[in-house]
């Protein structure tokens, strides 16, 4: 018997995409393992105004599972002993820490212990650690109790799973503009190969459409699935032909979890897709024109798959065009694929791109029809309205950008605190294409809702990122910005009762940002190792890439000093906004900034160093630690 310890997220899911017959069908196959899902009390406080929101009168999800919830407190001191065992920065919240510690006493019981999470620090700090039970997101959670029954319970369970995981993908896919690249590519390349279409199973009655039935054949053989040789036979050549294909996810299965050089990891994918596409291609020469139909279709699944890596690596290197390039090959791979969830994750990329490269109508394009194909989730529909509505301002048509705003703030009055995550992505998204005046209005939005929602642990989220969107906020607010401000007010009917703990919180915030924009008071005057600026466990985060002539001025943010300019004279590593960066092979001196970059660029201070020939610019991944505290 399986002890499942559930987290936040988990109930988040539910309440936002499980029915009625669902949340029966969940309780019956729970039964098989003690009919109970055990929780901390903090998870109760995260997710106590949770509805279910398809249900009539919308119940609170708490409510509806009380009785299967088993609730256990967690002490401050055991939440506090394993927080320090893995190192207080790299810990996650407090609330997550006190699941690890239940999943862990369980687990030292001798029970078989699964811990219920989509968050990747989850399952990175367990490892660290050394604890013994294991994790896994809501979507298999879900799948695995379907496992437990048949009939109609089965088909209720894979079918929620399935859109929990088409949830999960979006998720880690609309973080691609975040700060996280390897921890952020290990979850997409996960999310993207755990919600490949399921291979349809012929059904005897279709026997007359011969293309289909092909299609499917081959799929499950390039799968590694058993298929009737009857079956191979009528394919021909294609199976031959088509054994390259399957390289490319298993080349996506390789990266996930993988760490370095995302130029490397870039150049790897390339020479894959590369490899794949001339040997099928030049299989499929003397072919037929069904023959050659019939292995694209097959092929473009996976080739949609690896054209979204390729782009967010290539965006991640500060590659535009390529990633651009590869993000419009992967839409185009995934309308051949029937894979319309995949259509919408990458024209909203699509959109984002349009903006950076300043072309908003373009970009308005984009993200409407992603609006109107993303119907089946609030969240994704949200985040595409707002950003559609933001385009259309950009472009000058504001009636039109109004519109937008006003349909996208249906869904945010509907229920605040479900908005507070697809804006917060949206924001993020904007930080990683250099846009930060935008990003800091969608984030305000996002401050609002999280305290409407009585969210503390959202409130001191979003003012750790306000920190560091205020370095990259260079200039001051003209009067363009504040039409931006403007539309973006009617996005969310903040009552009067919050306005009071908003002004609070902003005088907070604009404290915290005064301090980290003040003059550092002490300089080094002697070369020193770079560890005494940046230690274990935290890192620089780029906000901006200047290039010169002479070199490359990286702004960026410190988790404690805030604005800090690094300068890279002459050859220096590719950069750009959204990546995390440690410094080895050479000392460093923490040099005053001129009052040019001060005002210009928002630094305190500027970084040299004294080797540059020997320096070493590590990309690492980002944790929740790097940012500063609240």
């Amino acid at each position: 018997m399986t002890v499942w310890v559930v987290d936040s997220n988990a109930f988040i899911h539910l309440g936002a995409i499980a029915s009625e017959d669902a949340i029966t069908s969940f309780k019956t196959s729970l039964s098989k393992h003690g009919g109970m899902i055990h929780v901390t009390s903090g998870v109760h406080d995260e997710v106590k105004t949770v509805r279910f929101r398809s249900w009539r009168e919308r119940p609170r999800v708490l409510d509806k599972l009380s009785d299967i919830l088993q609730t256990t407190a967690i002490s401050e001191g055991e939440i506090r002993g394993l927080a320090n065992a893995i190192g207080e920065r790299a810990a996650p919240q407090d609330v997550d820490v006190s699941l690890m510690v239940l999943a862990a006493k369980k687990h030292n019981s001798g029970m078989d212990v699964v811990l219920v999470s989509d968050d990747y620090k989850m399952t990175t700090t367990r490892e660290k650690a050394g604890l013994g039970y294991r994790t896994c997101p809501p979507s298999t959670f879900i799948q695995d109790l379907s496992n437990d029954v048949t009939g109609k319970h089965a088909s209720k369970l894979r079918s929620l799973a399935r859109r929990i995981r088409a949830a999960e993908m979006r998720y880690a896919i609309s973080r691609a503009g975040e700060y996280d690249i390897q921890g952020k590519l290990t979850w997409l390349v996960e999310s993207l190969l755990s919600a490949r279409p399921p291979i349809p199973q012929q059904n005897e009655g279709e026997m007359h459409n011969e293309i289909e039935a092909s299609i499917r054949a081959l799929t499950r053989h390039v799968a590694g699935e058993s298929v009737k040789k009857s079956n191979l036979r009528k394919l021909g050549a294609l199976p031959e032909v088509c054994g390259p294909i399957g390289e490319i996810d298993d080349h996506l299965e390789s990266l996930s979890g993988a760490e370095g050089d995302p130029a490397h990891l870039y150049l790897s994918g390339l020479k894959v897709l590369q490899s794949v596409l001339e040997r099928v291609g030049a299989g499929l020469s003397p072919l037929n024109d069904e023959l050659c139909m019939i292995a694209h279709r097959v092929m473009a699944g996976p080739v949609s798959r690896l054209e979204s890596v390729l782009g967010l690596l290539a965006g991640s290197l500060g590659r535009e065009h390529a990633s651009s390039l590869h993000m419009a090959r992967a839409l185009s791979q995934s309308t051949l694929s029937d894979d319309s969830k995949a259509e919408v994750m990458i024209m909203h990329h699509l959109g984002l791109m349009a903006i950076a490269s300043e072309d908003p109508l373009r970009a308005s394009f984009l993200f409407e029809n992603a609006a109107e194909q993303s119907s089946f989730s609030n969240n994704t529909r949200l985040a595409n309205l707002v950003a559609a509505g933001i385009s259309r301002h950009l472009a000058g048509e504001d009636e039109v950008a109004k519109s937008l705003i006003s349909n996208a703030s249906i869904i945010v009055n509907e229920d605040k605190e479900s908005a507070i995550d697809p804006l917060l992505e949206l924001a993020r998204s904007l930080m990683g294409i250099d846009r930060p005046w935008l990003a800091l209005e969608v984030f305000d939005e996002a401050l609002e809702c999280a305290v409407e929602s009585e969210s503390n642990t959202e409130v001191e989220r979003i003012t750790n990122l306000l920190t560091l969107v205020n370095v990259a906020a260079v200039g001051e607010e003209d009067e363009k910005r504040k039409q931006t401000r403007e539309l973006l007010d009617g996005l969310n009917k903040i009552h009067s009762e919050s306005k009071k703990e908003m002004r609070v919180v902003n005088k907070e915030i604009d404290q915290l940002v005064e301090s980290q924009l003040s003059p550092i008071n002490e300089t080094w005057r002697d070369w020193r190792e770079s560890s005494e600026l940046i230690a274990d466990h935290e890192s620089l985060v780029v906000v901006r890439v200047v290039k010169t002539d002479e070199g490359v001025l990286a702004v960026t943010h410190h988790p404690e000093l805030g604005g800090l300019g690094l300068w890279l004279p002459g050859e220096s590593p590719e950069l750009a906004p959204g990546l995390a960066l440690s410094i080895t092979g050479t000392r460093i001196k923490l040099a005053e900034a001129s009052k040019d970059l001060v005002d210009s660029q928002n630094v305190r201070g500027v970084i040299a160093v004294e080797s540059p020939e020997a320096l070493v610019v590590s990309i690492i991944p980002l944790s929740d630690g790097a940012y500063p505290s609240g």
